[in-house]
């Protein structure tokens, strides 16, 4: 603290010319300052490194170009700069309004999808790696994670891509009272624009259309899994997908949750977490509002 009493002793002495008392007082003011800043008190804010998806860091970032030394990062940055060439171009399409300028504050959402399939690529062993999406949209989410999987699988390892979606509204019979403001949400999906925008994976994607959990019944999800993404936006079809598919993630597989920690979901939140509180594995919630569960 400024000792006032001091201060105002030095500067008005009578002995002082005007030009002197101004010299002292600055000299007093620049040496506080120094002392300020050394504690941090004054300290200016650092840039944001990133800042969206609801978060702010001023940390470095994996995929950075210039500094990172993560293989895993850089391979993610590849496959966004693809996308975003394709969605510059045409060769993507969506209806979500400047997706390409929103594309930046996306990228934890994103290098998380990417991460958890290389994880999942890398420590399920199996003959064939199946990933299973259930609640696909325009097909984003699942590019990030087909591409790390086409990454880590080359060509020693077959692959295949499980995508469930209506791609047609949400109807109330699947929401319960507290869902049912998404009545009517995301009738502007199209299969056909989805089977487009993942065409350079056509060979490996089976696209099932149809509401769950009734379609599980007429096409259910293959006996081993690796990877799993849930973005159903809705409690119960989240219950009944993780009913039929966890039993068939292998040792070494993850679930990766869109909705689990965003404001409005919690009944989403409360179905995962009663169904892995007896599960053999983890399940980790991230800044993004999204979870991941690995399987032990």
């Amino acid at each position: 603290m400024i000792n006032l009493r001091l201060l105002v002793s030095k500067i008005w002495d009578r002995d002082r010319t005007w030009g002197a008392k101004w010299k002292v007082l600055t000299s007093l003011i620049r040496r506080k300052v120094k002392n300020l800043k050394r504690l941090r008190i004054m300290k200016k804010p650092s840039t944001p490194s990133f800042v969206g998806w609801g978060m702010t860091s001023t940390h470095a970032l994996p995929w950075d170009i210039e500094s990172s030394t993560d293989k895993i990062g850089l391979k993610f940055l590849e496959t966004e700069n693809r996308l975003l060439k394709r969605l510059s171009n045409g060769e993507f399409v969506t209806p979500s309004e400047n997706a390409f300028q929103r594309m930046g504050g996306w990228r934890w959402r994103h290098y998380f999808l990417y991460w958890s399939a290389t994880l999942a690529t890398r420590f399920t062993k199996s003959s064939q790696c199946n990933f299973l999406e259930a609640g696909v949209w325009e097909g984003m989410t699942v590019y990030f994670a087909a591409s790390a999987l086409k990454e880590e699988t080359g060509l020693t390892r077959n692959y295949r891509l499980f995508l469930y979606d209506a791609w047609d509204s949400m109807k109330s019979e699947y929401l319960t009272t507290k869902e049912s403001r998404a009545i009517g949400n995301y009738s502007y999906l199209s299969l056909d624009r989805t089977k487009a925008n993942l065409k350079e994976f056509k060979e490996h994607c089976e696209f099932v259309k149809g509401y769950i959990p009734e379609i599980f019944s007429q096409n259910p999800a293959p006996s081993e899994l690796s990877w799993l993404h849930i973005d159903l936006n809705s409690s119960m079809p989240t219950r009944k997908t993780l009913e039929e598919c966890v039993p068939k993630l292998l040792s070494g597989g993850v679930v990766v949750f869109d909705d689990y920690g965003w404001r409005g979901f919690d009944e989403t939140k409360k179905v995962a977490d009663e169904y892995f509180s007896s599960k053999d594995g983890i399940l980790m919630p991230l800044p993004t509002g999204q979870a991941i569960f690995f399987k032990r």
